[in-house]
């Protein structure tokens, strides 16, 4: 059986390989850090099953999903999460399984024996992970999921849950992490941190921010049809919403 390894994180990535080298019959035939590269490498390599990240900068793992479910022959998906036990039900749909990190042997080789028991029947692949994709797609499991970012802090990192980011903006070359009482510099650029958080919450409202919609206070008309999201941290800041994000603000916003 031959598998791909998708993961933006090179040791979730060297742990998985080195777990699956205890089963003789599958081999890694490839690994990409994004879900870019795996579509390509996946037209080439053709496996049999892709182990595949949610979280990734870029094309996550979601929307990968949805794009292998279009060729031919698609390959059996294995999701890796970080949801934690109230999110995983939204992956009880015996469509796909999942590996919640940190992964460990003994649910490997509860994945391992489903594959090799040929669970997923190749002709109901794409109409099962559709229905899987359309319940993650419709904020099934928002509430279960914690996403861990790092900010810089003289010379050390901390770790920040994503609930705690009123907003993120661009600064000279740096994206700056703005909690409620302080700002924290990244070494993330923004479309890494776009592909990194859930949205919704997270609305791109302007190409210099990214706002949690859960932080904003108020909402005020501005010039040449624009806005402004009044946040609710220690400075009320004060976040622009270009006329290239209004419709999608008020979407969300419900306006």
């Amino acid at each position: 059986m031959r598998v791909m390894v998708v993961d933006d994180e090179v040791l979730s990535r060297n742990e998985l390989k080195f777990l699956l080298g205890a089963y003789p019959h599958i081999e890694v035939c490839g690994e990409a850090a994004n879900g870019e590269t795996a579509l390509e490498m996946c037209k080439s390599l053709k496996p049999d099953a892709v182990f595949l990240d949610i979280q990734m900068p870029g094309i996550g793992g979601l929307a990968a999903a949805g794009k292998l479910m279009q060729q031919e022959e698609p390959p059996v998906i294995i999701f890796a999460t970080a949801y934690d036990k109230h999110a995983i039900q939204a992956f009880e749909l015996n469509a796909v399984d999942y590996l919640l990190k940190p992964f460990s042997q003994e649910r490997l080789c509860h994945t391992v024996q489903r594959l090799e028991q040929n669970w997923v029947k190749k002709e109901n692949v794409v109409d099962r992970l559709e229905q899987l994709l359309s319940r993650l797609e419709t904020g099934f499991p928002q509430q279960g999921i914690v996403v861990k970012l790092t900010a810089e802090v003289d010379e050390r990192f901390i770790v920040l849950n994503h609930t705690d980011l009123a907003f993120a903006y661009v600064e000279g070359r740096y994206v700056y992490l703005k909690i409620r009482d302080r700002s924290y510099r990244s070494r993330y650029s923004m479309k890494e941190l776009e592909g990194r958080l859930p949205a919704p919450p997270f609305f791109r409202c302007h190409r210099g921010y990214l706002v949690n919609i859960n932080w904003v206070k108020e909402i005020h008309p501005w010039f040449n049809g624009t806005y402004q999201l009044i946040v609710n941290d220690n400075e009320l800041s004060e976040i622009p919403v270009s006329r290239l994000h209004v419709k999608e603000m008020k979407k969300l916003l419900h306006l």
